[in-house]
C-alpha cells in the first residue's frame, strides 16, 4: 500500500517560534539565542485551510497532532482560527497539542478549549516539570505561575488538560507535589516522563549551569531499565483509544465509510506502518520528524541540513529533493504522497535499512 492509501494520521509543526530556551531543543544553543539559519516562521493560514477543505476532503483523519519539534504551537497567531476551521471539515479527528502553556491570555485558553470540544476528542499537553522553584530550570523562559493560570481557564472551559512533566535530578523530589497539582486544575491526567538526553550544558550570557536527567526504574535489580510514571484522575477520561497498531483505515475518497477494511501494513516504518506523516511550519511534508529539513536527531550549528547519514552527499540531495518535491505550496498533499520520491525512495530505503536515522530512531535494521 502506498503512502496515499495508508495516511490517516497528520503530524503538523504550524510554527517555528517560541518563547521558550529549553536546554536539550535543537532550536536554541545550549538553552541559549536561537541557532542562526532556522527560519522562522507560521504555517500559512490559507494553506491550512486548503489542506482541510481541499486536500483532505473526503479522507477520514483520525488523528491531528500539533507538535513542537520546531517551536510551540500556541504562538500561531491564528491557532484558534485554524482550530475551528479544521473541527468544521474534519468533526471525526482526534486533536492532541503540546504546549509549554506560558504565554497568551486566560481568554485564548478558553476560546481555544471551546473550539476544541467542537471536534470529536481532544488534549493538551502542557509541560510542569516541577514546582515555582525548579520548573525554569530546563523549561527556561516560561513562567510557572502563568502555566498554572492557563491551564485552570482552559479546563475551566472544560478543555481536556494532561500535565507532562520530564524528570530530572532537580526536580525528582517533586513528582508527588506536580502531580497533586496536576490533579487541583482540573487536568485529566498526569504524566512523568524521561528526558531524552542523559545531561545537558546551559549557556545562556551569566547562566552557565549542568542538567542531569532522572530514570527512576521499575526493578531494582535492573536500574539500566527507566520507567514512565503516568496516572489518570478518572478511569472515565482516557483520551484517545488508537487503533490497533499496524491497521490503518483507507482514504475514504476511495472507499465508502461502510465498505472501508483495516488493512497491515507490511513496512520497517513505524510511521507508515502507522498511517502518520510529518508537514514542517514551511509547508514540506516528511514521512517522519527525523527524516526532515532540520532532523536527524539534531542540528548543526549553522542549522543547515543535519541527518544522522553520516552526513554523505546522497543524504543531503535527498532531502533537498524532498524539499522541492514535497512542498505543499506548488504541489497537493495527495500528489505528494503519490510521487517517486515516497513511494520509491523512500520506501527502498527503510526496506534495506539504508539510513542510520531509521535505526537510531525506530531501530530500523538490516
Amino acid at each position: 500500500m502506498n503512502w496515499y492509501k495508508s495516511i490517516h494520521r497528520l503530524q503538523i509543526d504550524v510554527t517555528s517560534h517560541c518563547n521558550a530556551r529549553c536546554g536539550a531543543c535543537m532550536r536554541n544553543i545550549d538553552g541559549g539565542e536561537t541557532r542562526p539559519g532556522l527560519m522562522l516562521s507560521h504555517f500559512d493560514l490559507e494553506l491550512w485551510k486548503r489542506i482541510a477543505s481541499k486536500d483532505t476532503r473526503g479522507w477520514w483523519i483520525r488523528s491531528l497532532v500539533l507538535n513542537g519539534n520546531w517551536g510551540d504551537p500556541m504562538m500561531h497567531p491564528h491557532l484558534v482560527e485554524m482550530l475551528k476551521y479544521w473541527t468544521d471539515h474534519h468533526p471525526e479527528t482526534n486533536i492532541s497539542i503540546a504546549t509549554n502553556g506560558s504565554m497568551r491570555s486566560t481568554k485564548f485558553w478558553a476560546d481555544l478549549a471551546t473550539v476544541l470540544r467542537n471536534g470529536s476528542q481532544h488534549k493538551v499537553d502542557f509541560s510542569i516539570d516541577g514546582m515555582e522553584d525548579t520548573h525554569q530550570l530546563y523549561r527556561r523562559k516560561t513562567i510557572f505561575s502563568k502555566i498554572v493560570e492557563n491551564v485552570k481557564s482552559f479546563t475551566n472551559a472544560n478543555g481536556v488538560a494532561q500535565v507532562v512533566m520530564t524528570m530530572f535530578e532537580h526536580n525528582k523530589h517533586q513528582i508527588e507535589e506536580v502531580k497533586e497539582l496536576a490533579r487541583e486544575l482540573g487536568a485529566i491526567r498526569f504524566k512523568a516522563r524521561q528526558s531524552h538526553t542523559d545531561e545537558m550544558e546551559i549557556k545562556d550570557g551569566n547562566e552557565h549551569y549542568n542538567i542531569k536527567a532522572y530514570y527512576p526504574t521499575t526493578r531494582a535489580e535492573h536500574r539500566e531499565i527507566p520507567a514512565d510514571i503516568e496516572e489518570y484522575f478518572s478511569e472515565n477520561d482516557k483520551p484517545f483509544s488508537d487503533l490497533r497498531d499496524g491497521y490503518v483505515f483507507v482514504n475514504l475518497n476511495h472507499y465508502n465509510l461502510d465498505s472501508a477494511k483495516q488493512f497491515k501494513i507490511e513496512t520497517k516504518c513505524p510511521w507508515k506502518k502507522h498511517g502518520e506523516i510529518q508537514i514542517d511550519p514551511w509547508g514540506v511534508v516528511w514521512p517522519c520528524c527525523h527524516i526532515s529539513m532540520y532532523g536527524g536527531g539534531g542540528a548543526s550549528d549553522s542549522m543547515s541540513i543535519a541527518l544522522d547519514f553520516n552526513q554523505e552527499a546522497e543524504d543531503i540531495d535527498l532531502i533537498n529533493e524532498g524539499q522541492q518535491q514535497n512542498n505543499l505550496h506548488k504541489n497537493s498533499l495527495s500528489n505528494i504522497l503519490n510521487n517517486n520520491w515516497f513511494n520509491v525512495t523512500v520506501d527502498n530505503a527503510v526496506r534495506n535499512a539504508d539510513w542510520d536515522v531509521c535505526e537510531s530512531n525506530c531501530g530500523v535494521c538490516k
